[in-house]
Order: C-alpha cells, then sequence, then structure tokens
C-alpha cells in the first residue's frame, strides 16, 4: 500500500498495490446505499463481501439507524446473502446509549423517541424508559423510525424544554430507500429543534467514537470504513483518522466526490463494494492543478475543468449535462479540484458524472 489514512490539509486519494481486502484486516461498512437499499441487496454487494472475507477481512455493519435491533438487522443481511451476527452490528442507537451511560448513573430516567432498536440499546446500558415528558426524563434521545408522528416529537419537544438533556441517535438529512431518498433523523430533529432552540448532541456517524467502537469489537489495528455519504460515513472516517472507501452506490455521488470538502474526503473511491477486491492506482500531481491516475488526466485551472482519457480524447466538462468519465478519470479529478479548492479555488461548475468500468470509448 502507498498511502495510509486521509492526511494533509484535505486529504487526497491513496493507492493500493494489493487488493484492500488484503491490505486492511477489518471493513466497517455502512448498511444503507452501501449493502442494501430498503428490503433489497446493492447488486453485487453480497458476493463483495464474501470474497473479501474469504480474503482474511473481518466485517462490521455500523449504521446510523437507530430503529431495528442488531439481531433484526444481522438477520436481514444473512436473508440477503451477506451472513451477520448481532455481534457485528453496531448501531448509533448503541452509541448514544454508551455516551449517556458514560454520563449518567444507573437507573437515569430516560424519554426515548425512536423505534425498538433504541428503547433496547438503552435498556440494556442501564437507564430506566419512561413513557413521556410528565415522567420528568433526564434525558431525551432521538432516533429515526418510520412510525414517528406529531405526538412523539410534542413529547420530545416538551421534555427538553422542561430542562432535559437532548440527544440525537444521528443527524443525517435523507436516507435512501429502494423508492429514492427519503427524510432521516436529522429531518425529523429539526422539527424538535425549531421547538426548543436545542442543538441536540449527536451520538452516530461522523461522531467517531462509532467507529473506535466498532473495530475494538472486531480487534481491528487495520479497519477501513466502507461508506456511500461524505458528510457521515467518510467525515467519520477523518475524524477517526481512519481510511475510508467510498461507493457510488447510495447519497453522495461522483460529482460530489470532486466538489468534497477537506474533511468529508475520501481515501479512496469505487463504483461499489467490488472496490474491495481490487487494487487502487495512486493518483500523481504532474504539475499545478495537473494530476494523472494510469493513463487518464486530468487539469482544473481558473474554474475550467477538462478531463483526457485512455483513448487519447480531451473532453472540457462544463454545466451542460452528464459526463461519461473512467474511475481513473474520476481518480485523476478529484485530486485536480482538490488541489484548487485548498488554493483558494473551489470548482463553481460542474456536471453530473457517471462513472464506467475501463476507458471511456471514443464518441462516434
Amino acid at each position: 500500500m502507498t498511502g495510509g489514512g486521509n492526511r494533509g490539509p484535505g486529504g487526497r486519494l491513496r493507492g493500493c498495490e494489493t487488493s484492500l481486502a488484503t491490505a486492511f484486516d477489518a471493513a466497517l461498512l455502512d448498511l444503507d446505499g452501501v449493502v442494501y437499499r430498503g428490503p433489497e441487496a446493492v447488486a453485487g454487494a453480497p458476493d463483495a463481501i464474501e470474497a473479501a472475507r474469504s480474503a482474511g477481512m473481518r466485517t462490521a455493519f455500523v449504521t446510523n439507524n437507530a430503529n431495528r435491533e442488531p439481531a433484526t438487522i444481522a438477520d436481514h443481511l444473512t436473508s440477503l446473502g451477506v451472513p451477520a451476527r448481532e455481534s457485528e452490528v453496531v448501531t448509533s442507537a448503541q452509541a448514544a446509549a454508551a455516551m449517556l451511560a458514560d454520563q449518567l448513573p444507573a437507573g437515569t430516567r430516560v424519554l426515548a423517541v425512536g423505534g425498538p432498536g433504541l428503547r433496547t440499546a438503552l435498556q440494556g446500558a442501564g437507564l430506566t424508559l419512561v413513557s413521556g415528558a410528565d415522567d420528568r426524563p433526564v434525558a431525551v434521545v432521538q432516533g429515526f423510525s418510520p412510525a414517528l408522528g406529531w405526538t412523539d416529537l410534542a413529547e420530545a419537544a416538551y421534555a427538553v424544554n422542561a430542562g432535559a438533556r437532548y440527544v440525537a441517535t444521528n443527524l443525517d438529512m435523507t436516507i435512501p430507500t429502494e423508492r429514492g431518498i427519503a427524510p432521516g433523523n436529522g429531518s425529523l430533529v429539526g422539527a424538535v429543534r425549531v421547538a426548543t432552540g436545542v442543538v441536540p448532541d449527536s451520538a452516530g456517524k461522523p461522531a467517531p467514537g462509532i467507529f473506535h467502537r466498532a473495530a475494538q469489537r472486531l480487534g481491528s489495528r487495520r479497519p477501513l470504513v466502507v461508506g456511500d455519504r461524505l458528510d457521515t460515513d467518510l467525515a467519520g472516517a477523518v475524524a477517526a483518522g481512519m481510511p475510508g472507501l467510498h461507493v457510488l452506490t447510495g447519497v453522495s455521488d461522483a460529482r460530489a466526490a470532486v466538489l468534497a470538502e477537506p474533511g468529508e474526503r475520501p481515501t479512496f473511491i469505487s463504483p461499489d463494494l467490488t472496490g474491495l477486491l481490487e487494487p487502487h492506482p495512486e493518483p500523481r500531481r504532474r504539475s499545478p492543478g495537473r494530476w494523472v491516475c494510469v493513463n487518464a488526466v486530468a487539469v482544473v485551472a481558473g474554474g475550467r475543468v477538462e478531463v483526457r482519457e485512455v483513448d487519447g480524447q480531451v473532453r472540457a466538462l462544463e454545466a451542460t449535462g452528464e459526463v461519461v468519465v473512467s474511475l481513473n478519470a474520476l481518480r485523476a479529478l478529484c485530486c485536480a479540484a482538490w488541489e484548487a479548492a485548498d488554493a483558494g479555488e473551489p470548482l463553481t461548475e460542474l456536471p453530473p458524472l457517471r462513472v464506467v468500468s475501463g476507458a471511456v470509448p471514443v464518441a462516434r
């Protein structure tokens, strides 16, 4: 491996001469948008995880979804062709429960606003659940559940306005589902924030603790964070000091990766989980604004972006429609764009990008 974690002012993509599954001893995998979308597996994900495990890589499933219990998630994964144990699942509900258990006495009254996974985690941490604000909870913990309604949010607001500590399992504004992008826990938390003026502490990603907990549970010394969201998975990897693989099967697409803020930049990028099974060529800087990855070249200068693919075709990337690029061109483009942004010249316009394997064919 020619590069480790995401280091430097804004980080850059690194290279790995072997497959990631052999270079790292564990994958800390996000679920929604990485392994599955709703009830369905992401195409190719079960086979890729099986192959990574066969190469010696251990797995943990690190999710901000606090609604379901770990055993239920493990059963769901197993039904999709990804055999999983309850102990391999690490949820933001568990992270929130651990946060409160570290700071409050056993038996402290807590109002859980969420699904069964949240209630089980809080009870397992020795906290006492109450049914509403009239029970004078010391803390309110809010986690995503599709069954939450106005009454639940109102009880949370009453308790927080009465002085209860406010904790969110996570602040994801959206979640990917089999039907598309839907409101996440952060959107529901927003209603309570507006009603109370209180910003909750957040226990899940991108806070680093959930990743450290997962790595410790596996006994991992060389963990790799794998996720689809720059603002949670990859920001969490940076915060935890761990390398991160960004896959393009969920929320954050290729264009978002090129425009990523310094604290959200991945170490590796791949269209999907097959990226665990492959070497990753390292982009190289040839001159200011000019980066090369294998035979693909990307140039960013003065807000203008050009990509030259292996076939020699040069194309200016103008915001007029979707542009098809190879994975290596995307890698070079990320590094060139990040360099420009860190020098105070961020890109202001970039079209949607569609990434294909191999070289981009010459237009006829």
